[in-house]
């Protein structure tokens, strides 16, 4: 197979019958702008200089299916820190997971899908999730199809996976739609913390 160690300008023709680069996992060393087509996922993605982006729409068995993604980023994150942060509005299954903290240290926390604001749902993933500076992909799931008028929640976890309840015996504030409640100085964790859930639509 021929091998291009420069660029291949093709002056503005066009390529025909291209095919992504298919691979079950995700590529190593990606540089940015890098496209390939998980196999698995029946989705493609691109590398946009820190995450794999999904990418345009995707199919699989003879449908298509719509993309999307929902973003969550908390400042400081601390045991009041539990939030809903979007009501779905349309049935989808949870296909990826992405989390980054903006430095060193690690937050595990858990996301549910609740059917109503202020009773516990179904833990999407079957551990914690861990948010690292060098970013989380979480792709084990026990729970990943989200119904229509359900809530994305929110709650930073122990190593052990137990929602943190604050020192002082008090229940946290409640939650905002979209917006996280005060976190208090004692226990927080000082960056940022950022959550990308992607699901796809039938």
């Amino acid at each position: 197979m021929p091998s291009f160690k420069s660029n291949l300008d093709i002056q503005q023709n066009q390529l025909l019958n291209a095919v992504l680069h298919n691979l079950p996992d995700l590529p190593q060393n990606p540089v940015e702008g890098q496209l390939y087509y998980n196999s698995g996922k029946f989705t493609a993605y691109l590398w946009n200089g820190s995450y794999w982006v999904p990418w345009g729409e995707s199919g699989g068995g003879g449908q298509v299916q719509q993309v999307k993604q929902y973003l969550l980023n908390i400042p400081n994150p601390s045991s009041k820190s539990a939030m809903v942060f979007v009501r779905l509005y349309e049935d989808q299954t949870v296909v990826r997971i992405d989390s980054h903290f903006s430095n060193e240290s690690r937050v595990d926390f858990n996301i549910e899908c609740r059917t109503s604001v202020n009773d516990q749902g179904l833990l999407l993933t079957q551990r914690p999730m861990q948010a690292t500076y060098t970013g989380t992909e979480t792709t084990v799931f026990s729970f990943s199809a989200l119904s229509k008028d359900n809530w994305l929640y929110f709650s930073l976890a122990d190593a052990n996976g137990a929602i943190e309840i604050p020192a002082n015996g008090d229940e946290a504030a409640p939650p905002i739609e979209g917006q996280p409640t005060e976190a208090p100085v004692d226990g927080e964790i000082l960056g940022l913390l950022t959550i990308t859930i992607t699901c796809v639509i039938s």
